[in-house]
């Protein structure tokens, strides 16, 4: 064999071997700002995978919204445009309905308590995402929720008929119409302009979404309700998990729930430098009853979780 031959294959080894060690590019759609705790989450998640496979696998981060809303980014990876996603639970429980229970309003006191249960249950929750054609990867924290609006709420009299932005999910609607508001389902990525026109008085949301977003430029009131304790699951279709070769499935259910950990501390780290950071801003911190929203919430657990899975999956989440 000449040397030009020999040559030419030692060139082409040289350039198809950088292809060749990054054999998986998983490319990820979420809807927060880059640098977000979810954001976070997931680059941590990306850093250990590449650890676990020699490079040989690596997510493909595109935060704000780039592949999509969360309905989009879900129906993305049914489809399989979209690898993976990690959309709020509150839409993937339009989905997977089992997941409905994590939509229930005041129903873990803390993040580490919810982290503690979803591992402890992490089968049952499988199954549940299974069904629904998901392979579940990991189960991010996306903040306790508060209200943020566009005057102080000192108490829940103070939200009577304002006009407040939730996530297009049933239990978010029906649980703000009953403290009083009048709930107004929107996409996330059009809720700053909203906020801004005065389409609406204010939104639900989480102090790391508050800061990330600047919505504190639009609504400069936040009030500590911590009505809800959200998660944001990370998932992918199970077909296309099934189909990848048994190392690159182990590394990332390792990675995944490795990196959930690891952001479910690291959010409940940002809580209090956030709140300080709102005050140094000029944002005003109000801490309402939360007795009031905590009785009105009561009802919603009968009239909303109604199917055995549902019921079966609180009942494990609680007892």
């Amino acid at each position: 064999m000449s040397k030009t031959i020999l040559a030419s294959f030692a060139l082409l080894a040289a350039v198809a071997a950088p292809v060749a060690a990054q054999e998986h590019v998983f490319k990820v759609g979420h809807t927060n700002a880059a640098g977000e705790i979810q954001d976070e989450g997931l680059q941590k998640m990306k850093e250990l995978l590449e650890a676990k496979t020699d490079g040989a696998a690596t997510l493909e981060i595109y935060p704000g919204g780039q592949l999509g809303d969360e309905a989009q980014s879900i129906e993305g990876v049914l489809l399989g445009s979209v690898d993976m996603s990690m959309p709020s639970n509150s839409m993937l429980s339009n989905y997977v309905e089992d997941f409905k229970i994590f939509d229930m309003p005041f129903l873990f006191p803390t993040i580490e308590g919810l982290g503690e249960r979803v591992d402890e249950n992490w089968d049952m929750m499988q199954a549940s995402a299974n069904a629904g054609g998901f392979q579940l990867l990991g189960v991010y924290s996306s903040g306790i929720r508060h209200l943020m609006t566009k005057k102080p709420v000192e108490a829940i009299e103070d939200l009577a008929g304002m006009k407040i932005r939730t996530m297009q999910n049933p239990v978010h609607v029906e649980a703000w119409r009953a403290y009083g508001a009048n709930p107004t389902p929107m996409s996330y990525n059009e809720l700053y302009g909203a906020l801004q026109s005065g389409v609406v008085d204010g939104a639900e949301g989480a102090s790391s979404a508050y800061d990330g977003m600047r919505f504190y430029e639009v609504a400069p009131d936040f009030a500590l309700v911590g009505w809800l304790n959200m998660i944001a699951p990370v998932i992918m279709q199970k077909a296309a998990f099934d189909a990848l070769p048994p190392n690159i499935q182990a590394a990332l259910m390792e990675s995944g729930r490795e990196a959930a950990a690891w952001q479910r501390g690291y959010v409940e780290e940002q809580e209090q430098p956030l709140l300080d950071k709102f005050a140094e801003l000029g944002a005003t911190v109000t801490r309402p009853d939360s007795a009031p929203f905590r009785a009105l919430s009561e009802a919603l657990y009968e009239s909303q979780l109604t199917t055995p899975g549902q019921q079966a999956l609180l009942k494990a989440m609680t007892e």
